[in-house]
């Protein structure tokens, strides 16, 4: 009997969720005795990837709580006879405690690596039982699509051997990597030279890519989301500074000494991300504005969605709604759910006039650096890391600024139903994908207080430069680059990291494999188009079960993609998430629906 093969491109947490649903439908079917299953994970940790590599420091935190990570999914099929702990679960049994002892923390990357290793290992084991599995730790780098099969090109990262692989079926899910094909060609030119300036284009992983930067340098760190804080820690703590509490509770950073002379951050808003405590999101949230229906009755009744003119304006609502009711709650008084907008308005009215020395609240304000007690003036840097703080300890329950906040987060999901496959006009998603996306992230996915703190502590130090963080003017200079922003005299820094995730802005950033594919038809690019717009997505299209469409519009049911690299068809592909545009479970359900039927008509 001849094998059925099957491969999963991608070993990280989503191509683990795949395994796991792989083996729930192959477990007691006719396919399971035949199948072959070709796992290729070019880090060689199977299950965590490269973000969650076990071996990373234990200062590198998640942001993401963890009471929301499990690997096993209840659902039919039913689980598989392995022990199926949750992330809590399984820390729970590590540290000898209860599972509310722990379900609300913030955990090191490195501990969900672990956790996440060992639930594949879980997996292989069982699954070696009944079907036959192969790892790989190598990079496919090609596919191509055969008369009844499709044939995989891959290589041994260190011998650079190449081989090839045929399979029948075949899922892709190489996360964030699938962004990095501009940046790894550029690699070389980027590199650094005994008498020339540094520049770091990528920042993971982060013991080695630091190695390049010395106590005596100047570092310009150029974005500050998540990956900032990792490498600003890893610049200082990981060099073996400390931090302490002080009588007054804040933290203070004791350096080593062999941190960088000083640290510069920027970024285009110069703001940084809002923290959360852990309970953020615990309690589900029924939007009372934001809903499909609203957003779906059109004054026309046909067409898609605007941004602008449908869309927005419920955010805007909703969030108005959310910020006044916990300022109602402050004085003891209900802000009912109402319906009507014009009834909601007329409530904040008559609190206004009731408590006319309390700010009114204006939308803008969330993306501005200012106190929502004194809107009228602007904070400096310090100040409002301060100050988004000190909102965050409170929380959304107490904090009118984080209810407001944390909006964003409670709607996504509905917001992800809309936006998905095109769902909204060309130049709907293109001013959401250039204006929005990246200052919502920043208001409502923030990292754990603690992290915050720590910047605070390093900013106080002095270590941490966040004057020239509002978009300065960069110019390249013999020894390295200047920023200059008003009122500030201008800096020179001598190293230059670049601390973004790289994203799908264009087809010129798509990695070696997806580039291949596209050039010999295999993909071609998400088009959102109407009359008078065409909008590249910069996205490889695919239809709803994650097959791909080739370049002239046929469907190809034996490739699936799944994850971060179907971002910008669909919305916010959070690698932990089971849920969330979850394509695995149907890939495996139709794996072995399709084989039956093909052993029927055998």
């Amino acid at each position: 009997m001849s094998a059925f093969k099957i491969a999963i491109v991608g070993l990280g947490p989503k191509g683990l969720f795949a395994f796991e649903r792989l083996l729930s439908n192959l477990y007691n079917s006719d396919l399971a005795q035949e199948a072959e299953i070709h796992l290729f994970e070019k880090t060689g940790d199977f299950g965590a990837g490269s973000i969650y590599d076990p071996h990373q420091p234990g200062y590198l935190l998640m942001n993401y709580p963890n009471r929301n990570i499990n690997v096993w999914d209840k659902e039919h099929p039913a689980e598989l006879p392995v022990d199926a702990l949750s992330f809590s679960e399984w820390l729970s049994k590590r540290n000898d405690c209860s599972v509310q002892d722990v379900g609300d923390g913030f955990a090191p990357r490195a501990l969900v690596g672990a956790y996440l290793l060992e639930c594949f290992e879980k997996l292989y084991d069982l699954g070696s039982s009944f079907c036959k599995i192969i790892k790989h730790k190598a990079i496919v780098f090609d596919v191509l699509s055969m008369e009844e099969s499709t044939c995989l090109l891959y290589r041994n990262p260190k011998s650079g051997n190449h081989f090839r692989l045929h399979v029948d079926e075949l899922l892709i899910t190489t996360g964030h990597c699938s962004w990095k094909g501009k940046l790894e060609r550029n690699r070389e030119s980027n590199e650094h030279t005994e008498d020339k300036a540094t520049r770091i284009p990528f920042v993971y992983p982060l013991t080695n890519t630091m190695e390049a930067v010395s106590e005596k340098d100047i570092v310009g760190i150029k974005g500050m989301g998540l990956t900032f804080i990792d490498t600003v820690l890893a610049l200082t703590e990981g060099r073996g500074g400390y931090f302490s509490t002080g009588d007054n509770g804040a933290l203070m950073y004791h350096p080593s000494k062999k941190e960088p002379k000083q640290i510069v951050a920027f970024s285009r808003s110069g703001l940084p991300m809002i923290p959360r405590l852990s309970y953020e999101g615990k309690q589900e949230y029924k939007p009372v504005y934001f809903t499909s229906d609203n957003v779906l009755c059109h004054p026309n009744g046909n067409g898609k969605p605007s941004f602008e003119e449908d869309i927005l304006p419920l955010f805007k609502l909703e969030t108005t709604y959310r910020y006044y009711k916990v300022q109602f709650e402050k004085y003891g008084l209900t802000l009912p759910p109402e319906k009507a907008t014009e009834s909601l308005q007329k409530q904040i009215e008559i609190f206004h006039n009731s408590f006319p020395e309390e700010p009114r609240f204006h939308f803008e304000n969330l993306f501005s650096p200012v106190d929502f007690g004194d809107p009228s003036t602007k904070l400096d840097s310090l100040a409002y890391f301060k100050y988004v703080l000190g909102q965050a300890e409170l929380g959304s329950e107490k904090s009118p600024f984080m209810a407001a906040a944390m909006t964003w987060g409670q709607i996504a999901e509905t917001f992800n139903s809309i936006y998905g496959f095109g769902g909204m006009t060309p130049d709907s998603h293109l001013q959401f994908d250039q204006e929005y996306r990246s200052i919502l992230n920043r208001i409502s996915y923030g990292p754990p207080l603690e992290n915050m703190r720590k910047l605070i502590a390093l900013i106080d130090s002095g270590i941490l430069n966040v004057s020239y963080s509002a978009n300065p003017e960069i110019n390249t200079v013999e020894n390295g680059w200047t920023l200059r922003v008003p009122k500030m005299p201008l800096i020179t820094v001598n190293t230059m990291i670049d601390a973004r995730i790289p994203s799908n802005n264009s087809c010129k950033d798509w990695s070696e494999l997806l580039v291949r594919m596209r050039q010999r038809g295999e993909l071609r690019e998400f088009l959102i188009e109407n009359k008078s717009t065409i909008y590249r997505t910069a996205c490889p299209e695919i239809n709803r079960n994650g097959n791909v469409v080739k370049q002239h519009g046929e469907i190809n049911p034996r490739i699936t993609l799944y994850g971060t690299l179907t971002e910008g068809i669909t919305y916010d592909n959070d690698s932990l998430s089971r849920s969330r545009n979850n394509m695995a479970s149907a890939w495996a359900r139709r794996i072995v629906e399709r084989h039956n039927k093909l052993e029927v008509k055998a």
